[in-house]
């Protein structure tokens, strides 16, 4: 089972150990991929672990929750950031809003309701990844065929059969670079010295090529 990694970050080492106790995380999907005890540490550790989900408290010295917040989603638009605090103020939850947080979670931290919060996370994550997948196998799929479409493209360029306009948008999308001002076509008559050998005409092109 793939699990998704987990950054928590709060300068009160006793909720981040209660939290860690509070959920059996490998069962959920999920590991504790690290621990910070303000904003930035919390941002040097994202940089080298890369968490999917940062939780984070508001209130941290140096750095608060909600300026990492707004710095993680900066660097890494795809990453789920949990925000709890012993504050229920709306301008936080507001803050939270704005910077498109999946949960504003009050402390103290239920149990039921963070197991929820991750099943909910958990859903989201398998979703992008199942997208990222099948956008990766069809990004695979387009290179194997991107030889048999320029070929296909210089045909058609040849019998004059796609619109100047058009050329320079089938280059990019076929990956060729064309930079030259003038070209040169060569056009090859595939023939056998015996006309008595029964050669496959697919089979001399394939040589050919």
């Amino acid at each position: 089972m793939n699990l998704y990694s987990v950054l928590l970050v709060d300068d009160e080492e006793e909720v981040y150990s209660v939290i860690m106790k509070k959920l059996d995380w490998e069962a959920m999907g999920f590991r504790i991929a690290g621990y910070a005890r303000n904003g930035v540490e919390a941002l040097e550790m994202a940089e080298e672990i890369q968490p999917d989900v940062v939780m984070t408290d508001i209130k941290m010295p140096y750095m608060d929750g909600l300026t990492l917040s707004k710095k993680l989603k900066e660097l890494y638009q795809k990453i789920k950031i949990i925000i709890f605090s012993g504050f229920d103020e709306f301008e936080y939850a507001k803050e939270a809003i704005k910077i498109e947080a999946e949960e504003y979670i009050l402390k103290p931290i239920n149990s039921n309701e963070l197991r929820e919060v991750f099943e909910r996370i958990r859903t989201n994550l398998d979703r992008e990844l199942d997208e990222k997948r099948n956008i990766e196998k069809l990004r695979a799929y387009y290179m194997e065929s991107l030889p048999v479409l320029q070929e296909n493209f210089y045909t058609s360029l040849i019998e004059g059969r796609i619109p100047a306009s058009e050329i320079e948008k089938y280059l990019k999308q076929y990956q060729i670079p064309w930079s030259g001002p003038y070209y040169v076509a060569t056009i090859l008559h595939i023939s056998t010295p015996d006309p008595q050998l029964e050669l496959d005409p697919f089979l001399l092109g394939m040589s050919l090529e």
